[in-house]
């Protein structure tokens, strides 16, 4: 992922934070659009071009207010493709803002008899979504392949907090996307730009004052502009790939917020944006600093709590078992707390921060050091920095023995170092009431275990029986909690089944407690060698049941890094007892397989053991949860090889009469 965040000031050019685009971009290119320009895309819609241009306008009564007016032309060459005709735009009307959206021409060019028609719809209805959110929708039931649609509307935003986010990437290829903000010399943005496309960026500042509104009296509002131009040409569809994080985190758009403002005759204000600035602000509201000051409630509370008499991680699992059994998470992210801490607790429900502020609080009563991590989950994005728009939930960092651990209290039977899904993606952070901030890394450290055993007895027959033991731990535990719920017994059950169509279980068993999860079946009988040369020759693939057998990276190229999100060892192994009256004839060959820029290693071990049994082990081992994707093609030649090492035979044959003698 290319992020890039720039400030933006009227006056002033763009200054770069992060990694800059390169200047050296080739100029904006003449696309023909017509249909000959993309007959050899297999997409099923074409986005021929579109345009997106931002300017604002003032006036006394409600101040600044953005105009945001898009065109855009599609065509659509698939009947799959006609879905793409629809025009929805979404806008908010309620409390905290309006939006109008007006609908200028909704056009339908078709080819009919070799001439072009022109069907032209005027019609747009409003459609409420849920409470105060709306769409403004034009629906036509009559377009066909080959169709072009042309659209243009005008967006209106009394909010100008966040200029509204351009996507260059959508899940349809385009020819041409651009996007213009003329922003005055009074407001300033910081801009964040996401994904891999190169933009073609133009930056100038207007020479004179433009006029953007006149008051009743006469009076007149003249600002310079800064005009920012952004466009890319030829822009692939975003295809989702397999173990990618949030697709937010890797569409190509850019994003615009508001850090600083000044209206006519009035002083300049800053938002909060520096750190320590982001960690006052937080502080200082009443639904958080507030709510980690209840040092006198804690002591009530923990008063006639019995103690643990241990060491200080005892202590503190105590802590979280005793918090999570007084609140309920009510499903509600928020690093302001939602009810408060004292309600919370009485009423038995709140939010990611009612429990986590409250968590804080009884981790200190009982002597832990503990403050709280800001974040942004990953339905949420990517945060490039603290900043109160960027973050969504706060969780628990806890010093023992001087070590730092990390805690959420929404995760059921909570367990240190091992957060929700949600809460991996990226950095978190630590604030103190002092305004202190620490950048936290809450990428798992930590290998995460999955151990699957097989114990075989193969007959003659080439049927066998047998037990299945499986092993989870930490995370590998809580991606099985996940999965299977409340039905743990008979979904794991029906998914090991689901590897083999020989493959049948019963009598399970499934146990969980925190950070680990333990499986066992019976295997009833079932078909796992064949019989060859009337039964002289039997064989049979030790990897047959492997959960992962699958290659997932077949693709030819890779947008967006790899992420496995956690470490994880992951091994499966099988003894095979023999039937008596054969023998070994030709064993898979034992190997060990490592990519030294991935942090892969695999390794394939073959033991003949007493007792004419056999033991296969595969281990896979990934000590780096995320890959860059220019290692992709080393990742994608381990995989290779290590499923040919997968699809080895053991080959056994029968003993004859002499041998036996």
């Amino acid at each position: 992922m290319n992020k890039v965040v720039l400030f933006a000031f009227g006056l002033l050019s763009c200054t770069t934070l992060a990694q800059q685009t390169s200047d050296k971009l080739p100029k904006d290119m003449d696309v023909k659009m017509t249909a000959n320009a993309v007959t050899q895309s297999q997409s099923s819609a074409v986005v021929l071009n579109e345009e997106g241009l931002v300017e604002y306008e003032f006036n006394e009564e409600r101040g600044f207010v953005i105009n945001q007016k898009v065109t855009r032309t599609i065509l659509i060459q698939t009947k799959d493709g006609i879905r793409y005709a629809s025009l929805q735009i979404p806008f908010y009307f309620g409390r905290y803002g309006k939006e109008e959206v007006a609908v200028e021409y909704y056009k339908i060019y078709r080819q009919i008899n070799g001439k072009e028609e022109v069907v032209i719809i005027d019609k747009a209805t409003n459609t409420k979504v849920e409470q105060e959110f709306y769409l403004k929708e034009i629906k036509v039931n009559d377009i066909r392949e080959g169709d072009r649609i042309e659209y243009s509307y005008t967006k209106k935003i009394d909010n100008i907090d966040v200029i509204p986010t351009w996507y260059f990437q959508e899940d349809i290829p385009k020819l041409k996307s651009s996007y213009t903000v003329k922003i005055p010399d009074n407001l300033t943005y910081l801009i964040s730009k996401m994904g891999n496309i190169r933009l073609n960026e133009k930056k100038e500042v207007t020479e004179s004052a433009r006029n953007l509104s006149s008051a009743r009296w006469g009076t007149s509002y003249r600002f310079k502009e800064a005009i920012l131009q952004y466009s890319a040409t030829h822009i692939p569809a975003f295809q989702q790939e397999p173990f990618m994080d949030n697709a937010q985190n890797n569409i190509s758009s850019i994003r615009f917020d508001l850090i600083q403002f000044q209206y006519p005759m009035s002083s300049s204000v800053v938002i909060p944006h520096e750190p320590s600035a982001v960690a006052k602000e937080i502080y200082r509201n009443r639904n958080f600093g507030s709510e980690l000051r209840l040092d006198s409630y804690w002591t009530k509370v923990v008063k006639d709590f019995p103690i643990v008499e241990g060491n200080e991680q005892e202590k503190a699992m105590q802590m979280i078992a005793f918090v999570q059994s007084k609140i309920k998470w009510n499903q509600q992210y928020g690093y302001w707390a939602e009810k408060g801490v004292k309600k919370a607790m009485s009423q038995g429900e709140g939010n990611g921060a009612d429990i986590n502020l409250a968590l804080i609080g009884a981790l200190r009563a009982v002597g832990i050091q503990a403050e709280p991590i800001v974040l942004s989950t990953q339905s949420n994005g990517k945060a490039s920095l603290l900043f109160s728009r960027f973050i969504n939930h706060v969780i628990v960092g806890l010093k023992l023995d001087q070590v730092l651990y990390v805690v959420d209290g929404t995760m059921p039977h909570a367990v240190l170092n091992v957060l929700p899904f949600e809460d991996l993606n990226g950095e978190g952070w630590m604030i103190t009431d002092q305004y202190a901030v620490t950048k936290v890394d809450l990428t798992p450290k930590q290998i995460s275990f999955k151990q699957e055993e097989f114990t075989v007895q193969l007959e003659e027959s080439g049927q066998a029986t047998g037990q299945l033991h499986m092993t989870l731990t930490r995370y590998e535990a809580l991606a099985f909690q996940s999965r299977y719920g409340e039905s743990s017994l008979n979904r794991t059950r029906a998914d090991i089944e689901a590897r083999s169509a020989q493959l049948f279980l019963s009598e399970g068993k499934v146990m969980q407690k925190p950070g680990e999860v333990e499986v066992s079946f019976h295997l009833r009988k079932f078909n796992f060698a064949t019989l060859e040369e009337n039964g002289q020759i039997m064989k049979f693939n030790p990897l047959e049941f492997y959960r992962d057998k699958e290659n997932p990276f077949v693709s030819e190229s890779r947008q967006s890094d790899v992420h496995f999100m956690y470490p994880f060892m992951d091994m499966y192994k099988i003894t095979v007892q023999l039937p008596t009256g054969y023998k070994v004839k030709q064993l898979a060959k034992s190997g060990v397989l490592t990519s030294k820029a991935t942090g892969l290693n695999m390794t394939y071990e073959v033991k003949e053991l007493d007792a004419n049994q056999l033991q296969i082990g595969y281990t896979l081992r990934v000590t780096n949860p995320i890959i860059a994707k220019e290692y992709y093609s080393e990742l994608q030649g381990f995989y290779l090889e290590m499923n040919k090492r997968m699809d080895q035979f053991i080959v056994l044959e029968k003993i004859n009469e002499a041998e036996k003698k």
